[in-house]
């Protein structure tokens, strides 16, 4: 303390300081934890990224996280932020039991997330902590004061992370041989302005339309059909949220075709049309 106070010199001026960024704090913090194989493929079925972002740690149990259009290798101790409206599916765990913690948050200083976009990291000793004291802070705070102080601590490992990304605490991605889940991805990246079928997946992947459904629900633990229906409704909400495109260019470009099948199977999907989702998400 007295070393650090014979440190402290005379200003040259009394108005100008540190601290001059506009970062806001993390809201709506949820933490969940998933135990087992099946929740955790059906909740990210169900549970479709948008606006939030998801912070998970690798507690027990390597898998493979399929990032938008990567396969990130995703082993026990390490962390992955899964960043608003990017698609993610999870498969290749190495066990049934398996314990996952997640966070999930908003942040409207979305560009203080991007260096993480897509990194799975080998959090530090200080971000280690800052989890422990985040999970402390936990537990439906029952004031403002302990809500503030629970963004604080988000906020906190927020920024141990990024300096574990800088400090160069990283993992490439990964490519598994004969992955099916990646090989479906890049078909329905490669053709996601034409409203492809499961036929089509077959014959270009190689395998008969029967074999290939059989095949990726062992891969996936969720029916291709659905996983499809997923791919395209997170995109349409994506760009519903992020781009000015004309609701018939979004039905396009996610593959739904017309915009009138496009629109009957948004609001089926999210009781929205897609209209009043795009009005719902300016008016945050």
């Amino acid at each position: 303390m007295d070393e650090h106070l014979l440190q402290v010199m005379e200003p040259a001026d009394y108005f100008t300081g540190i601290g001059t960024s506009t970062l806001s704090l993390p809201s709506h913090i949820l933490f969940f934890l998933r135990k087992n194989k099946e929740k955790l493929q059906q909740n990210a079925l169900h549970n479709r990224s948008h606006h939030r972002a998801l912070l998970c740690f690798n507690l027990q149990t390597e898998g493979v996280v399929h990032l938008d259009h990567l396969e990130l290798q995703f082993k026990p101790g390490q962390a992955l932020l899964i960043l608003p409206y990017q698609f993610h599916h999870y498969s290749q765990l190495s066990s049934h039991a398996l314990k996952w913690l997640f966070c999930s948050f908003e942040l409207a200083s979305k560009h203080f997330l991007e260096p993480l976009r897509n990194q799975v990291l080998t959090p530090g000793e200080k971000s280690q902590q800052q989890l422990e004291s985040l999970l402390k802070e936990w537990h439906a705070p029952s004031s403002s004061l302990q809500s503030a102080q629970l963004q604080c601590a988000l906020l906190r490992l927020l920024l141990c992370l990024r300096q574990d990304n800088q400090e160069g605490r990283t993992n490439p991605p990964y490519a598994s041989e004969n992955s099916l889940i990646r090989s479906v991805n890049g078909c329905l990246e490669e053709w996601r302005r034409q409203s492809i079928t499961i036929a089509d997946l077959a014959t270009a992947i190689g395998y008969s339309e029967s074999r290939l459904r059989v095949l990726f629900k062992q891969a996936a633990g969720v029916p291709l059909g659905a996983y499809i229906h997923n791919y395209r409704i997170t995109r349409a909400m994506a760009l519903l949220r992020t781009t000015p495109l004309s609701i018939a260019d979004v039905a396009m470009d996610a593959g739904f075709g017309s915009p009138q099948a496009f629109s009957r199977i948004f609001k089926s999907a999210t009781t929205f049309t897609p209209r009043d989702y795009r009005a719902q998400a300016q008016n945050k």
